[in-house]
């Protein structure tokens, strides 16, 4: 994670050097209030993600050996069974899974650091809309750093990752 921090930092030196050369005398502002913005909002996903892989891994049970190794391609499992009936019971199960992994990770993406990260955006963007400094070009290029960051980071051999 440090990595990734010191990638998103030289990548906010470049656009603040950057602002130098812009004739907006807001540029410098939006883009710093969008890129903490991010900042907040990413740093919150990962917090609230983080904590519910943290409180689920000590009851996660793997996949039985021993059945694996026997059928790893579980080709033994539906003898008898028709395609429909194979067919319509893949399908439950799927639509089961999808509705319990919604509900499985629904604090994740609720976490109050995520909601607080959002919040914040919404404030900073309606300030900067009250007070007339804001930018709309220049705010996204301030959020655009936080994706850039991520892309550069896993493309460049950053250490401590």
């Amino acid at each position: 994670m440090r990595g990734f921090f010191k990638v998103a930092f030289v990548v906010d030196l470049f656009v603040i050097a950057s602002s130098f050369f812009v004739d907006s005398p807001y540029f410098l502002l939006n883009t710093q209030v969008a890129f903490i913005s991010s900042l907040l909002v990413v740093g919150g996903s990962f917090l609230g993600y983080r904590k519910l892989v943290q409180k689920r891994a000590p009851h996660f049970q793997g996949p039985d050996v021993i059945d694996e190794m026997d059928d790893p391609f579980e080709l033994y499992e539906d003898e008898g069974k028709s395609a429909k009936e194979i067919f319509e019971e893949e399908k439950a199960k799927l639509k089961k899974a999808n509705l319990k992994n919604f509900f499985a990770s629904a604090p994740g993406f609720l976490s109050p650091y995520r909601l607080f990260g959002y919040l914040f955006l919404v404030v900073a963007v309606l300030v900067l809309i009250r007070k007339g400094y804001f930018e709309a070009g220049s705010f996204l290029i301030g959020l655009g750093i936080v994706p850039l960051s991520a892309l550069l980071y896993t493309i460049l051999p950053v250490e401590n990752r």
